[in-house]
């Protein structure tokens, strides 16, 4: 039984990822941009993150909200259409209000049937 299935309880899927491309983003601060929307910070994990990738936001009880990345800016840097691993960085969300997100709440773009 594969890693996947053990955490959900049946056989899973992925759709058109391979492992090496999946990443994460532990949630650590949510906020509201006036005139943008909802942003998020945390630090990337396992792969890179692009601008205008469609992504889910799971919570602790696995429910999955759909978004994709509207942009991304390094706190000292500024905006980037790369988040690379290992890096702090923000971003805004599409289709997602602050009020649905909580901290620790996992941003990734892994897809399971």
């Amino acid at each position: 039984m594969g890693v996947l299935s053990k955490l959900f309880g049946k056989k899973s899927k992925l759709q058109s990822k391979d492992l090496a491309s999946i990443y994460t983003l532990s949630i650590d601060e949510i906020f509201t941009i006036k005139n943008l929307g909802c942003s998020v910070v945390g630090m990337v994990r396992g792969a890179d993150i692009r601008v205008n990738e469609e992504v889910d936001v799971v919570d602790a009880n696995r429910n999955r909200l759909a978004s994709k990345i509207k942009g991304m800016k390094y706190t000292k840097v500024g905006n980037t259409d790369v988040a690379h691993v290992g890096s702090q960085v923000g971003i805004l969300l599409t289709n997602i209000e602050a009020k649905q997100l909580h901290k620790c709440d996992i941003l990734t773009n892994e897809k399971i049937n």
